[in-house]
C-alpha cells in the first residue's frame, strides 16, 4: 500500500490548513450559540468543505476518506469548534447508507447542519443542528424534526444537547457505519494532538528554569519524543484505515478500531503532557491547554472508546489465528 500522499491532497492540505488557521477563532466561536459561527460556515460551504465527503453525484466533492481525513485533521489541528466533524460524519452516512440527493446537496451548501450520533441522550452540536443522523449497527437513521436542550458537557468546543425527536424517524440503508465515524473522528484527533505537541514544545523552547529553556532537560525531552512518536503512529493508522475503507476492504473495520485507539491515546497524551509542560499556566482558564484536555475527553468515547476498540482488534485477531 502506498502511503504518501499525490500532489493533488497536498494542495487540498495547504488550502485547508491555510483556511483553518487564518479564520478560526477558538475562543470567540465557543461563545457563540451551539460553539456554531454561521459566518464561517458560510465561507466553508463556498469553498467546497462542507461537501467534502458528498458524492459529486448527490452534489458534493466526490472526495475519497483519505481526503476527508486530510480536510478533518486539519480541522482537528486548528481546534476548530462547531459541528464540522459531525456534519461530515453524517453526510459519509448518508453517502453510504441511502439519503436523499436533496438533503445531501443541501449539506453540501451548507443550507442545513447536520450533526451524528449514537445516543439521542448526548448529540454534539444538537442545538444548532437541523437534521441527526443516528449511527445505530443494525439500522440507521435520520431526525429531521425535534426538541432540543442543551446539557453539560466537559468539551466546550462541541456542546452536548439532548434530542426528543416530534416525528417519525427516516429510516436508512442497513450498512455498516461505524468504521467511516471512527476514522473521521480519528483523523481530526490527530490534528488536534499535533496542535497540543506544537503548543508544548513551543513553551519549551521559550520557558526559561535554571538558565536554561526547559526544553533542553532530558525530562522534557522524553515527554516530546513520547507524544511525538504517538501522533506519527496514529497518523499512519488513520491513513491506513481510511485506505481500506476507499479499497473496500473487508477488514477495514479493524483497521478503523486500531486507528480510533491510536488517537484517542496520542490526544490524551499529548494534551494531558502539554498541560505538564506548561506547568502552573496549563491549569488556567486563560491558555488554551485545558481546550485540547477537553477536547480528548470527548473524542476519546465517541463512536466508541479504546476499551471497545482494542476487544473488537483483540477478537480479529483471535479468529484469524483460530483460522
Amino acid at each position: 500500500m502506498n502511503f504518501s500522499f499525490t500532489p493533488e491532497q497536498d494542495t487540498v492540505r495547504a488550502e485547508a490548513r491555510r483556511f483553518f488557521g487564518e479564520r478560526v477563532d477558538v475562543r470567540a466561536q465557543i461563545a457563540m450559540p451551539g460553539a456554531h459561527d454561521p459566518a464561517l460556515w458560510k465561507e466553508m460551504a463556498s469553498l467546497g468543505l462542507l461537501g467534502v465527503a458528498i458524492p459529486e453525484a448527490l452534489g458534493g466533492q466526490g472526495s475519497s476518506m483519505v481526503e476527508t481525513c486530510i480536510v478533518l485533521e486539519e480541522a482537528g489541528r486548528a481546534l476548530l469548534p462547531g459541528p464540522f466533524l459531525l456534519h461530515s460524519i453524517a453526510a459519509l452516512a448518508l453517502a453510504r447508507a441511502g439519503g436523499d440527493r436533496e438533503l445531501a446537496q443541501a449539506l453540501a451548501s451548507g443550507e442545513i447542519v447536520a450533526s451524528a450520533t449514537e445516543d439521542l441522550n448526548q448529540v454534539p452540536c444538537g442545538a444548532v443542528a437541523d437534521v441527526v443522523t443516528i449511527l445505530r449497527f443494525q439500522q440507521p437513521g435520520i431526525v429531521r424534526s425535534f426538541d432540543a436542550e442543551e446539557i453539560e458537557s466537559a468539551d466546550l468546543t462541541r456542546p452536548l444537547a439532548h434530542i426528543s425527536p416530534t416525528a417519525a424517524e427516516e429510516q436508512l440503508e442497513p450498512v455498516p457505519l461505524r468504521a467511516v465515524a471512527c476514522v473521521a473522528v480519528a483523523a481530526e484527533s490527530v490534528g488536534t494532538a499535533e496542535a497540543a505537541l506544537g503548543s508544548a514544545t513551543e513553551y519549551a523552547k521559550d520557558r526559561q528554569q535554571f538558565g536554561r529553556a526547559i526544553g533542553s532537560f532530558q525530562a522534557i525531552k522524553h515527554k516530546a519524543a513520547d507524544m511525538l512518536r504517538a501522533v506519527e503512529a496514529a497518523r499512519l493508522a488513520v491513513y491506513f484505515a481510511a485506505s481500506a475503507i476507499d479499497g473496500s476492504d473487508g477488514n477495514a473495520h479493524v483497521a478503523a478500531a486500531t486507528a480510533k485507539v491510536a488517537a484517542n491515546d496520542a490526544l490524551m497524551r499529548c494534551a494531558a503532557e502539554n498541560i505538564q509542560i506548561h506547568g502552573g499556566i496549563g491549569v488556567t482558564w486563560e491558555h488554551d491547554a485545558h481546550l485540547y484536555y477537553r477536547r480528548a475527553l470527548a473524542s476519546s468515547v465517541m463512536f466508541g472508546d479504546s476499551a471497545g476498540g482494542r476487544d473488537l482488534v483483540a477478537r480479529a485477531l483471535f479468529a484469524g489465528l483460530d483460522a
